[in-house]
């Protein structure tokens, strides 16, 4: 996720600063949110695993161990 765009961040810096819809800032708020949901699935399939639960994140290819919880 490092290497793609924060479109929730993009949402917030371009669109509510300006204008300031509540909108953009809902959106991202949403985005944000789901993306949280995601990140605890898949913390929840890691501790699942015999295995050591971030070695299994780095296979599935998923940063769901941020240190900075973004």
């Amino acid at each position: 996720m490092s290497d793609e765009r924060d479109i929730a961040k993009e949402l917030r810096d371009q669109y509510v600063n300006r204008f300031n819809f509540s909108l953009y800032d809902e959106a991202a708020d949403e985005i944000e949110r789901l993306r949280a949901e995601r990140d605890e699935a898949r913390r929840f399939i890691c501790d699942m695993s015999w295995e050591d639960k971030k070695e299994v994140a780095t296979k599935l290819g998923w940063d769901c161990f941020k240190e900075d919880g973004k």
